[in-house]
């Protein structure tokens, strides 16, 4: 797929997410993938383990591939008792801060955050996602 989010407002997005991170004392991460699933921005700060990054990567495939945020996607697979290995792809995941890009009601793909506590990577990558989002 092609890139159809403003690369302006991807860096602006995680220029946020820097911010925040450098106030929470946390090393965090930043990813933004296309409807497919394919990666567009992926960046960490300077001292973040790789893993974080491959996280990030992961929530924002999850969130564009099932076109739900993590948050929601784990909430119903929970209710419907079913597990990440049900659905046979192992790039998908249940971790917190994985959301889906959508303007003016299209869906373009997906955008997530990792490296902070659950509460505030969910927080972060909903402001984040405002400034991706809004031009």
């Amino acid at each position: 797929m092609i890139n159809r989010v403003p690369l302006d407002r991807i860096v602006q997005a995680s220029e946020f997410v820097f911010a925040e991170a450098k106030k929470d004392n946390k090393d965090m991460a930043f990813a933004v993938v296309d409807e497919a699933g394919g990666l567009i921005y992926g960046v960490r700060d300077t001292m973040t383990a790789t893993r974080v990054l491959t996280h990030a990567i992961r929530k924002a495939y999850t969130s564009a591939i099932m076109r739900r945020d993590t948050i929601a996607f784990r909430d119903e697979d929970r209710e419907r008792q079913k597990d990440l290995a049900d659905w046979g792809d192992l790039n998908l995941t249940h971790l917190v801060g994985g959301v889906v890009i959508k303007m003016d009601g299209e869906w373009y793909g997906g955008m997530a955050v990792g490296g902070n506590s659950t509460e505030r990577d969910d927080e972060i990558s909903q402001m984040a996602m405002k400034i991706l989002t809004n031009p």
